[in-house]
């Protein structure tokens, strides 16, 4: 099994999400985090005082699939996602999975 982590920017979320529906990945795991931009620079104004603004709201997904339906996912995500606007994706070996309310184990916890 593997852990699939994205770290997509907020616009191309609804586009991942749905594709991985498609796909037919079931759960997905969202946050909403702050992410630092390579790109330039942005500029806010707030109570009158102008500032840099380093750290950019960012949408993070984590997905457990099965090694197989990895490569699969990886791509969907890579290919619906942030576009020119970036986004990073890392993919985490998982060593145990035990659904919480059933106690099953393993691939049987997946779905």
């Amino acid at each position: 099994m593997k852990l699939i982590t994205a770290v997509l920017p907020t616009a191309g979320f609804e586009q991942v999400h749905r594709a991985l529906r498609t796909l037919g990945i079931p759960g997905v795991t969202v946050s909403t985090v702050f992410a630092r931009d390579e790109g330039m620079p942005r500029y806010e104004v707030y109570r009158g005082v102008r500032r840099m603004v380093e750290l950019q709201a960012a949408v993070r997904m984590d997905i457990i699939t099965t090694d197989i339906d990895a490569v699969d996912v990886v791509q969907v995500i890579v290919a619906c996602g942030g576009g020119r606007a970036g986004g990073t994706v890392w993919v985490q070996p998982v060593e145990h999975l035990v659904r919480i309310r059933t106690g099953e184990r393993g691939e049987g916890a997946l779905f």
